[in-house]
């Protein structure tokens, strides 16, 4: 059932300020209360490959008002088939720096902060501190588990999303309302990230995730709290799973209000 959402007054002036002539196909589903709060919401997409990259464009083009952009990698010839706001001209910039510059012409209202730096704890506890909430554009297991410490640490909503080849995965976590990224981590989150994708699967994943985050902000639909959304576009086919990892050792930890995430994993 969807939760009701206590709503601040609504600001004449604010309303004035949106450019209805942009966000007018969206606001029958979101109104204007909705998209203010979009506005007013700081968004960090850590990671800004395949994955990152489209969702910070959906949601720069969504009319979110501030996003943070971390990744330290450069952009690479391999990455253009895929990372639709860097061009051939931007090889071996930094990824943050290049799709900061493209979004501020996507939308020149939102104010965007590029990071090009690498993901370690203690960033990790900076980008849930300052974010309403966390898209996962990652493609490591063990970045995404200091996030994941990190936002439930703050009480932050983390949108999870992982793809390879024609297959992927979305999921919502947060305190109090799902179990943790712990929960569907694989054993050895230390193993190599993707190698192997295609451009349509990173396009799928990474809209639902965006689906996710707006949801979280607007309180329109249901995030995937407990939920695994399966993707297999082999077929094509979505599956939604429930989640009930109840031996999960960081989730059970956490109500015993015992050991975080971080020192189960030595993170």
């Amino acid at each position: 059932m969807e939760e009701k959402v206590a709503w601040e007054p609504l600001d004449p002036r604010a309303i004035e300020r949106l450019d209805l002539n942009v966000y007018s196909r969206q606001l029958g589903l979101l109104g204007a209360r909705g998209q203010l709060r979009l506005s007013s919401s700081k968004v960090a997409v850590v990671g800004l490959g395949g994955l990152g990259n489209l969702a910070a464009a959906y949601l720069a083009a969504s009319g979110v008002g501030r996003l943070i952009l971390v990744d330290r990698d450069v952009v690479e010839p391999s990455n253009l088939n895929r990372q639709v706001l860097y061009g051939k001209g931007d090889v071996g910039r930094y990824k943050a720096v290049a799709a900061a510059e493209r979004l501020g012409e996507l939308n020149p209202e939102a104010e965007i902060e590029p990071v090009p730096e690498a993901l370690d704890p203690a960033l990790a506890e900076d980008i849930a501190r300052e974010a309403d909430v966390i898209v996962d554009g990652l493609d490591n297991w063990m970045a995404r588990l200091w996030l994941d410490a990190a936002s439930w640490r703050r009480g932050k909503p983390l949108v999870h999303g992982a793809a390879e080849r024609m297959h992927g995965q979305v999921t919502t976590v947060e305190r109090g309302r799902s179990s943790c990224l712990a929960c569907i981590a694989p054993s050895n989150p230390e193993r190599a990230g993707c190698t192997t994708i295609i451009a349509p699967t990173v396009g799928v994943v990474s809209s639902l995730e965006v689906l996710e985050a707006i949801k979280l902000l607007t309180g329109v639909g249901e995030p995937l709290y407990n939920r695994l959304a399966v993707i297999d576009l082999t077929t094509p086919r979505i599956e939604v799973l429930r989640l009930a990892q109840m031996d999960c050792k960081a989730c059970l930890s956490r109500l015993k209000g015992g050991e975080d995430l971080a020192s189960l994993y030595g993170v």
